[in-house]
This record gives structure tokens, C-alpha cells and sequence, in this order.
């Protein structure tokens, strides 16, 4: 599956270069995540602040229509989880595709996947015993947002991102991310 997977991104994004290849941008993401996991409220899964940080290509297929590829490392989690935080570290790799409504206003939606790098579970498993300290190590979601462009370089974004996989195994607790970002185009 994974596979399958990483070889459509690729053909796609090799179709997408080639096509464009001299209009492709490259650019710099960083911002705030207020995240928590999204399941079973008797386990206090409350919102942690958090950020990201990463690379960005922006892709036009048309006039209004783009492909924005990004490479992300990603702090997210739950706070108030018994007495600690819960932090999952994720390179987090979404594709979204981006229209734009006017000239300074887009919209965005598309897969995201993201790959566990750390946590900090196995020291907050209080209460469940041995059998639900470990994490899944990969996460598929969705990603949809909306940006607005100060100038050709610089864009300001809000996005929600929504895990469709649990992060602590046999536990109800996908990840919610609410993030809000700056790029800058180079």
C-alpha cells in the first residue's frame, strides 16, 4: 500500500514538473498547530500548542489551479493526558491542490500522510497498562484550508487536518491539527 502510494505522488509530481517545470516554486513553511486526538473523552485529550516547520513547492497547472507538495516536521499530540502531555513528533507530507477564488484568495484540500519520527507515550501510560503504550507509526488524513497572498512571495494560511488512522493503538484517538502558517515563496 505504501508503495502504491508514494509511486502515484511521484508520477503525479513528475507529470506536474514537466508540464511546468519553469513556473515551479520552492518556499519555506512555518507556524503555530493547536492539536489534540480526537476519540473518547473519558482519556482528557485536550488541545496542545505545538508548530511546524518544512519546505513547500508550488506547482501551476493552470491559471488558478496548483499542486502544493510540502515536507513538514510536525509537533503534535494532547495535552492534559493524565498528568503529561502527549507529543508525536510526524514528518507530515501533504499534496493539496489549491484554487484560486480571486487574485489574493485560494482554497485548498488534498491527502496528507504523515510518518511517526518520536513519541512520548511509553512515559504516559498510566492507567492503561502495558498493552497501550505504543503508537502507529503512520497516519493518512485530510487536509483543507484556505490562504491569502500578501504579495508574490509571501502567503499567510489556515488549515485543518484530520487523521483517519488511531495514533495510540487500540485506543479511539485520531489526530486534529489546526494550523496556521506563513510561507514564503523564493
Amino acid at each position: 500500500m505504501k508503495n502504491k502510494f508514494f509511486f502515484l505522488t511521484t508520477a503525479i509530481l513528475c507529470t506536474a514538473l514537466n508540464l511546468n517545470a519553469q513556473d515551479i516554486r520552492f518556499g519555506a513553511k512555518a507556524g503555530l498547530n493547536l492539536s489534540s486526538l480526537g476519540g473518547d473523552a473519558a482519556y482528557s485529550y485536550d488541545t496542545k500548542p505545538g508548530f511546524h516547520i518544512g519546505g513547500v513547492l508550488e506547482i501551476p497547472v493552470s491559471d488558478v489551479f496548483m499542486i502544493q507538495p510540502e515536507a513538514l516536521i510536525s509537533l503534535q499530540g494532547s495535552g492534559g493526558f493524565y498528568q503529561n502531555d502527549l507529543n508525536f513528533w510526524y514528518l507530515t507530507i501533504p499534496v493539496v491542490a489549491k484554487y484560486n477564488v480571486w487574485d489574493e484568495l485560494y482554497i485548498e484540500a488534498g491527502p496528507q500522510v504523515s510518518v511517526l519520527l518520536s513519541d512520548n507515550l511509553a512515559g504516559n501510560d498510566q492507567g492503561f497498562g502495558n498493552g497501550y503504550s505504543e503508537s502507529n507509526g503512520l497516519d493518512f488524513g485530510l487536509s483543507i484550508g484556505a490562504g491569502y497572498r500578501l504579495d508574490d512571495n509571501f502567503y499567510f494560511q489556515a488549515r485543518f487536518n484530520a487523521g483517519v488512522v488511531n495514533a495510540i493503538k487500540d485506543q479511539s484517538s485520531k489526530n486534529r491539527v489546526f494550523q496556521i502558517s506563513a510561507i514564503y515563496f523564493l
